[in-house]
């Protein structure tokens, strides 16, 4: 009941004003904390991930790119303002977290301002364009790759949980066989 609880389901167009409008709404409660919750997120879009990611850092780097042409070679920053002023944070992943989301859970771990839980995401750290074609089509081409804060890739290897907790064989997310969200709340409770 003291526990801000949020499933991010992918980084779209409009993530970044409803999941703020939604913590904004918490913040007229007396929460303790925050359940972020990115289990089988697969991602999405690059300014949706730092948009979202920066609400939670007072400063510092976010994600960079790093590709072949330097237009690709780009570095993302916190602006100043944490919008839950340092509460604490649960960031739940496993190996459906990916892109977007890895770049979030890594970058609050790197600034050591969330602990991430569950389960090694992904691995996918590649930045793609799309390239249309006359007939209709495209091609989809990696063009660079992300790093996390730290200097590391997140290619292939993903982001590591601070505390690992494997899904249980009856698993069922916001269910009482959810021993990752339980987990989480009883962190918060000790």
């Amino acid at each position: 009941k003291n526990i801000g609880y949020i499933k991010l389901k992918s980084f779209n167009e409009n993530s970044d004003k409803q999941f703020i409008k939604k913590i904004k709404n918490y913040e007229k409660q007396k929460l303790i904390g925050y359940i972020i919750d990115l289990r089988n997120n697969p991602g999405g879009l690059l300014n949706q991930a730092v948009s979202i990611t920066d609400f939670f850092l007072e400063e510092g780097e976010i994600v960079s790119t790093k590709g072949r042409r330097i237009s690709e070679t780009r570095k993302f920053f916190a602006r100043s303002g944490d919008g839950v002023k340092g509460k604490p944070i649960i960031v739940l992943i496993n190996n459906g977290s990916a892109s977007a989301s890895e770049i979030f859970a890594g970058a609050l771990k790197d600034h050591k301002r969330a602990i991430i839980l569950g389960e090694n995401s992904y691995g996918k750290g590649s930045v793609q364009s799309i390239i249309p074609l006359r007939n209709g089509g495209g091609i989809r081409l990696t063009i660079s790759k992300y790093y996390l804060p730290s200097g590391k890739s997140i290619s292939e290897v993903g982001v590591s949980p601070d505390i690992f907790v494997e899904e249980q064989n009856q698993f069922e997310f916001d269910s009482e066989n959810d021993n990752q969200l339980n987990y989480a709340i009883k962190l918060f409770q000790s």
